[in-house]
């Protein structure tokens, strides 16, 4: 720490601007072209003693025991070089090292199960639920996320209700978006989660657009009625108007005025509206998550899905160019006169 460095921190303190002892200097990070080079080298490195490992022990995978007992090693290996990580080389092998540990305990907690896939898939949720509270990588954090939420989709499907995952992830979502300031000694890990269920999320919708239930229609004639996309939307819109809720109470807003009562009006229509228009109540989700807490990813990242399941819905309808050209057309149209008829409803107040 410089002469300059103090001079400065003391012209603050003088003039109140800071208060208290002056923060340690700390390192700057590395470019992020230095830190992409040593996540490659750590995955590369990682997948080498991976290889040498299964050819060395291939016996491994023909008995669950050996499966079980290599992968809790492996895992636990993991977790100690996290621990001691310093760089993003280390964080990286030992996020390759503790996947390459899952999938042996993953292959061993089938194996136990005797055919039982729904206890195996939750087994796997709750092992990347614990996972994710004792690592300490937000990468491997975002990672087991993921893979949660996709056992969990997993489970349902083998229960026969896989659309109600959509609701779940978006109220899992929003819960860690919504109290992201409220829990600060647990912020990066609330924003790992956060990360995982939105990616799962966007990832969950972009599959059910293209009809991935079909490939076990047959698993679901059961339970026609829990298997509808119209209940996993339904819950869906529910979580949205939660949200709006949320929003308005958190900027001091009555339930009853008329910016209260206008918004969650339309958002209810917006829900109804994302029955036949799958994710766009989503992607706007989303959009607030980013707004709310000036996260530009999260922006971005709501925008694109927005105009992806805008843009898969239009190209997906069975009907001819015309007609499409003609809905555009109107819904523009009924845009732009919403856009006109809020300046009215919705006071704005200019800044100096």
């Amino acid at each position: 720490m410089n002469k300059s460095t103090n001079q400065t921190w003391t012209l603050l303190q003088k003039h109140g601007i800071v208060q208290g002892k002056q923060p340690e200097h700390k390192a700057p990070d590395a470019p992020w072209y230095v830190k992409v080079l040593l996540a490659f080298s750590g995955w590369l490195a990682a997948l080498f003693i991976l290889g040498f490992i299964g050819t060395a022990f291939a016996s491994v995978f023909r008995n669950s025991e050996v499966a079980c007992i290599v992968g809790a090693l492996m895992i636990v290996g993991a977790f100690v070089q996290l621990r001691l990580s310093v760089n993003e080389f280390v964080e990286h092998t030992g996020l390759a090292t503790s996947m390459a540990g899952q999938v042996l305990l993953a292959f061993a907690i089938f194996d136990f199960s005797d055919h039982n896939k729904v206890m195996a898939w939750l087994l796997l949720v709750a092992l990347q639920a614990v996972l994710v509270v004792l690592m300490r990588s937000f990468i491997h954090r975002v990672f087991s996320t993921i893979a949660a939420s996709v056992a969990l989709a997993m489970a349902l499907y083998e229960m026969q209700i896989p659309d109600v995952i959509g609701g779940i992830l978006l109220f899992a979502a929003s819960w860690c978006w919504l109290n992201e300031f409220r829990y600060p000694q647990l912020m990066p890990q609330i924003r790992a989660i956060g990360y995982g269920l939105v990616l799962a999320l966007v990832s969950h919708k972009a599959l059910s657009l293209f009809g991935y239930r079909s490939f076990g229609h047959e698993l679901l004639a059961k339970h026609a009625a829990l298997s509808h996309p119209w209940l996993g939307e339904a819950l869906i819109g529910v979580v949205t108007i939660y949200v709006a809720w949320r929003v308005l109470h958190r900027y001091g807003q009555p339930l009853k005025s008329r910016l209260s009562m206008t918004t969650l009006l339309a958002t209810l229509l917006i829900s109804l509206v994302s029955l036949n228009v799958q994710g766009i109540t989503v992607g706007m989700v989303i959009i607030v998550f980013g707004f709310l807490g000036a996260n530009r990813i999260l922006f971005g990242l709501g925008i694109a899905s927005l105009l992806f399941y805008i843009s898969s819905y239009y190209y997906l309808l069975d009907t001819t160019l015309l007609a499409k050209s003609q809905s555009l057309l109107v819904t523009g149209l009924i845009l732009l006169f919403v856009r006109w008829v809020m300046q009215y409803i919705i006071p704005t107040h200019n800044e100096a």
